[in-house]
């Protein structure tokens, strides 16, 4: 594989843990135990580059059972990441995280990020250690709920990268609802998968669940999900715009 299709792909699997990682918090997604598939065995958690939270996947998954159950939200505004070596890589997310007190006030703060993810033999991330330390007051003034956000954006990011992969058999197993296999059979034989690991969203309707993405040289296309329990939702529309 190219450079260029491998760091897209390694793009994507980042994107799609990252997002997969906050959503866990915010919504009912997956049990803790399959959760911890995102984690290498030897995983840390820390706080303010001090503090550590948990050591090891087994302590992690206790400490995931322990996080008290707020109303949060959880917004990446910027990532950036550049290998390590061969199969990891360093990760800095900037987070607008927001939470609703229980006396109607908004809390929340400017986190940062510093994290190191590996890359397994398909390319799929995971992570190696996390590393969250509040810099900032958040200046956000209302709450905003980030939970359609970051499944959406988990979902599209393992669409990029299953596409990248071209294993079109794997986005229908993992993505797609019953309804949406008949506009995938008849999408495929025109839309080449590169094109479509390319494509970025430019369109975002988080409480209709809808979303529009384009790339040069491709149709734009409009994909629409609908809720589900489990590590994505699901897929039941795609159609040309």
């Amino acid at each position: 594989m190219e450079e260029r299709a491998l760091n897209l792909m390694r793009e994507h699997a980042i994107r799609d843990i990252a997002h997969r990682w906050f959503a866990f918090f915010e919504g009912e997604t997956e049990p803790v135990e399959q959760h911890l598939a995102l984690f290498t065995p030897e995983v840390r958690l820390v706080h303010a580059g001090t503090h550590l939270l948990a050591a090891g996947r087994d302590r992690l998954g206790q400490w995931l059972q322990q996080v008290p159950n707020e109303q949060d939200a959880h917004f990446i505004h910027a990532l950036k990441w550049q290998m390590l070596d061969a199969d990891s890589a360093e990760v800095a997310m900037e987070i607008d995280y927001r939470v609703a007190q229980s006396d109607g006030s908004l809390g929340g703060a400017i986190i940062e990020y510093r994290a190191e993810v590996v890359f397994d033999a398909d390319g799929n991330a995971v992570f190696r250690c996390l590393q969250k330390t509040p810099v900032a007051p958040n200046p956000a003034r209302e709450y905003r709920d980030s939970f359609a956000d970051n499944r959406l954006r988990a979902a599209v990011a393992r669409l990029g990268f299953l596409a990248a992969c071209g294993t079109t058999d794997r986005i229908g197993q993992e993505l797609l609802g019953r309804n949406a296999m008949s506009d995938w059979t008849k999408l495929t034989p025109t839309l080449p998968l590169a094109l479509l690991a390319e494509a970025r969203i430019t369109r975002f309707d988080g409480d209709a669940l809808t979303l529009e993405l384009s790339a040069d040289e491709m149709q734009p296309l409009r994909l629409s999900f609908a809720e589900r329990t489990g590590r994505y939702p699901s897929l039941w529309r795609i159609e040309w715009i």
